[in-house]
């Protein structure tokens, strides 16, 4: 088995939450690939769009930055529950910024018509770095649009380890569980949400609505590639995509979820966890960070109050997506000037400055050459899932699946059953298959 190390430098890291494909282009005449020639300009101010969920390692990496190349870099905040849905928007309106932090998913690129609106990164240092990664996060038709220092989205469910140990259960491993878990949750303690959603910011609801459970049917891509091929579809009746919402619309007739599940947040939903009012919560490794803040940084408070675990169907199966954390693109705005600026940022933060980022993160490195930190608990816990056979998120490569939000939110609050909201998925796959050519 490859290291930590070997693994996650091949493969990046969230969650494809697209929403349409989108012909918006403002290249400007500017070139596609990315300018490196002479000194890089100074005194240059910046615009970042990036998610507030950005951890202090890399909010720490901005400002260092800043002070080793005499540019400012000037934050556009974005809060993590409505990120995608303002990206979106704002690009549609043909707005963009001097650097775009977002998800590395192929579906995610497209939405934004990435080979056309993005800076080609091909021929930097950092793509022999990624290896592999760059072939994931990032990339359309074997060309390099983002620089991923972030590491991977694993997707799997916390668990309050206190609640577990009340409640005499074992970390799950399979849906099953989740249902049995539910029914003894609810008898030994009754005041704890035996798992928490949170359909309030949108997007949450689809890990354990469809992500998780297809993760062990998705090993080398096998139910991408089966949607792709068209030897199967996501409405097929007995298929896995309408088995995952069936058993996940099962627990929500159950009364497995919080009573205000359909208006929660992502933030309410890992304070419950931290808190044990809730026992489980299906999320993703970003959500760490928050896990940490909502404990004044105290990781060892942390550490004992939650654990990680990857669970799918039937098995113990985690799966992955590259994450928007620290996930650089370099749009075209046809400012040349500004644009080499921005070169010059993704080459900083993937060369000089990304050693002292990752010690500082504690976190997984994605470019090879970078030594592994001491990771917190959780997040060895993380790596543990990871390195134990976690596959690709199954919407990273699905054209549309960015529309899985409001359909899996309307499954959330009872409005469309399982089948419908499969069907609409299909529907909505076809239609952006034939606008990507394919």
């Amino acid at each position: 088995m490859k290291t930590s190390k070997q693994r996650f430098a091949v493969y990046g890291a969230t969650l494809a939450f697209a929403l349409t494909l989108t012909a918006c282009s403002s290249g400007g005449g500017t070139p596609s690939a990315a300018n490196t020639e002479g000194p890089a300009p100074t005194g240059v101010t910046l615009t970042l769009w990036h998610n507030t969920a950005d951890s202090p390692a890399l909010l720490s990496l901005y400002k260092a930055y800043e002070k080793a190349s005499g540019n400012k870099i000037s934050l556009v905040d974005i809060p993590p529950g409505t990120f995608p849905t303002t990206v979106q928007t704002k690009w549609a309106t043909g707005a963009r910024p001097d650097i775009l932090e977002w998800h590395g998913n192929q579906t995610d690129l497209l939405s934004l018509n990435g080979a056309q609106n993005m800076t080609d990164l091909s021929a930097l240092p950092f793509v022999k770095k990624e290896g592999h990664l760059a072939e994931v996060s990032g990339s359309v038709n074997g060309k390099v649009y983002a620089a991923t220092i972030g590491m991977p989205s694993v997707f799997g469910v916390f668990y309050n380890k206190q609640v577990f140990a009340k409640a005499g259960l074992q970390p799950p491993t399979s849906y099953a569980d989740l249902a049995s878990y539910c029914k003894t949750l609810k008898s030994k303690l009754p005041d704890v949400a035996p798992i928490f959603e949170a359909g309030g910011s949108g997007w949450s609801q689809q890990v354990l609505s469809a992500f998780n459970y297809l993760g062990q049917y998705n090993v080398n891509e096998a139910y991408d590639k089966s949607i792709l091929d068209k030897k199967a579809e996501l409405s097929d009746s007995d298929g896995p995509f309408v088995t995952g919402l069936k058993s996940y619309d099962s627990l929500r007739t159950s009364g497995c979820f919080n009573k205000d599940s359909a208006t929660a947040t992502w933030e309410d939903s890992l304070k419950a966890v931290l808190s044990g009012k809730a026992a489980m919560v299906a999320q993703n490794t970003d959500s760490i960070a928050l896990l940490n803040a909502d404990a004044g940084g105290d990781t060892a408070k942390v550490d004992k109050a939650v654990g990680f675990v990857g669970v799918s169907a039937t098995k113990a199966v985690a799966n992955y997506s590259p994450s928007p954390l620290g996930t650089y693109y370099v749009p075209k705005t046809g400012n040349a000037k500004k644009q080499r600026a921005a070169t010059d940022f993704i080459q900083w933060v993937t060369g000089d400055g990304y050693a002292d980022y990752v010690k500082e993160a504690k976190t997984i490195p994605t470019l090879s050459g970078a030594p592994t930190p001491q990771l917190q608990g959780l997040m060895q816990d993380a790596q543990k899932a990871y390195e134990d056979g976690a596959t690709l998120s199954f919407n990273s490569q699905i054209p549309g699946s960015g529309n899985f939000g409001p359909q899996s939110a309307k499954l959330l609050a009872g409005q469309q059953s399982p089948q419908q909201v499969a069907d609409k998925m299909q529907t909505y796959y076809l239609q952006a298959a034939a606008a990507a050519g394919n």
